[in-house]
């Protein structure tokens, strides 16, 4: 009589969760050691990035300024506030969705900026450019000019002009 060593469906699930934690606790030990590869570059959003989690950082937030019918400047006002939550959000957020893919615009113009080599000029990156365009199609109708400003906001701080990473040049409407 042979005797056949099948494996159902709960050895396998049981071996794969296994080789996860197995994989999680070497990665601990290993800590601080880049991991790459091809497959692993894949495999990426299976295993959680406790970095996300280290710190508080810096936010990058975007700031505009218009000159009004009255040729006079207006204070600096954050472009895009918190967005407000409705109950039928949970259902449908299209228009959060959007305003969470403008942040994420910013973010990107954020990490750009600090990846700038020294003799770059930020106006030809490509994210700002978007910045420019996006804020353009956003203004107000009674807007002569305008300026936009990147802010890098600490932790629990309140922003002001000396914050400021990039400022543009004053543009017409």
């Amino acid at each position: 009589m042979t005797r056949t060593m099948a494996l159902s469906a709960s050895d396998i699930s049981l071996l794969l969760i296994a080789a996860y934690f197995t994989f999680l606790l070497v990665s601990l030990l290993r800590r601080g050691k880049v991991v790459s590869g091809p497959w692993l570059f894949l495999l990426r959003s299976f295993f959680p990035n406790w970095r996300f989690y280290h710190g508080l950082g810096y936010q990058p937030r975007l700031f505009v300024r218009i000159v009004d019918d009255t040729g006079q400047w207006q204070p600096w006002e954050m472009f895009m506030p918190r967005a407000t939550f409705h109950l039928s959000d949970l259902l449908h957020n299209p228009r959060n969705n959007l305003t969470l893919a403008h942040q994420n615009l910013v973010d990107h113009l954020s990490a750009d900026v600090q990846a700038l080599p020294e003799a770059g000029d930020v106006r030809d990156l490509v994210t700002y450019q978007l910045i420019e365009r996006l804020v353009r199609s956003r203004l107000r109708a009674n807007a002569l000019q305008f300026q936009f400003q990147l802010r890098l906001i600490p932790p629990r701080a309140e922003a002001d002009e000396s914050m400021a990473v990039v400022t543009s040049p004053a543009q017409t409407a």
